[in-house]
Parts: C-alpha cells; structure tokens; sequence
C-alpha cells in the first residue's frame, strides 16, 4: 500500500499565505539588496534599474593634504600660559593668591570676561615661589591679583593690576584679537 497516496492532508490556508508571504518578502528583499547596490545578476546589460543608486567609482587612496600649521610659541612662557596659547590665540591670564579674599572675584570676573570674548583663560596661583619665578620671567613683577591678556606666539598686549571687571576683560581680550 502506497501510504503517500495515501495520505491525503492538505497545508491549512494561513500556512500557505504566510509561506507565499515570506517567499515574496525575500524575494522583494533580493531586487531591493540588488538594485541598492547598484549590480545585477545579468553584467552585460549596462543600463541602470529605474530608482536605484549608481555603483561609485573606486576609492582613491586617503593621502595627507597640507598638515595643519605648527604653532609656535615663545621661550619662557609659564607651562599653563602655553597649553592655553596652543588651543587659542588669545588668552586671559588671571593671577592671584590662593588665600588672598578679593582674588576669588577678580578669577570669576577674567573667567566670565574671557569667555564672553571667545578667548583661552588661565588662572595662575602665585601663591608657591616656583610658579611665581615663572610668571616673573615671563611678565616682570606683578602684584596679585593681576590680569594678562597674552596673545600668540606669547606676547603680552595687555596687563591690570588689581581686580578687574567681567566688561573691561572682554573688551581687552577683543581688542587682542579674540573671536577674529
């Protein structure tokens, strides 16, 4: 007896939709993948599938166009004055002492200044005798709280002794050259 005759059962309707849906959908998803990529199955045909994206051209190799300019800064400048000059071309040095009272205002006013001006800031303590032989070297003696406004290669275009306010600092370091 032929049991595959036999057996008469057949595939239940949603079975077969939801197989015809799934062959259908691969398929759908093969001439998008094809079309997409800009090939075909068949290469001696050369004109392109109506609504698909060209095949690009090889890529050429990545060459180094002209490296950006080494900036370069004077002798002598204080470690943070450089670090601070080599990101912007103006910077706002605020000195002072670390336990001085009207120093901390005279920060906060060279901070809000600098940033409204565009430019670098720097706030130096010149409280230990290392950190104040190095400024010494590179601006004189100055009396804290100070405030330098140094622009690039390390040239300072403006000094303030005492407290300064945020609007004095800003036109300063505008007139530096910041923001330009």
């Amino acid at each position: 007896m032929n049991t595959i005759a036999a057996t008469s059962q057949r595939i239940p309707r949603p079975a077969l939709i939801g197989i015809v849906a799934l062959v259908a959908a691969f398929a759908a998803l093969m001439v998008v993948r094809t079309g997409m990529l800009g090939t075909s199955s068949d290469s001696g045909s050369t004109a392109p599938i109506a609504g698909s994206i060209p095949a690009r051209a090889p890529a050429k190799p990545i060459t180094k166009t002209a490296a950006a300019p080494k900036i370069v800064l004077l002798p002598g400048l204080p470690a943070k004055v450089a670090h601070a000059l080599r990101y912007s071309k103006v910077v706002v040095v605020s000195l002072y002492v670390g336990q001085a009272p009207g120093d901390r205002t005279s920060v906060v006013a060279a901070r809000q200044g600098a940033r409204a001006a565009g430019a670098g800031f720097v706030a130096v303590n010149v409280g230990s005798d290392k950190t104040a032989a190095s400024v010494k070297s590179f601006a004189g003696p100055v009396s804290p709280p100070s405030m330098l406004v140094v622009r690039r290669p390390g040239k300072i275009v403006t000094q303030i002794s005492g407290p300064v306010e945020t609007a004095v600092v800003t036109q300063a370091a505008h007139n530096a050259g910041a923001r330009r």
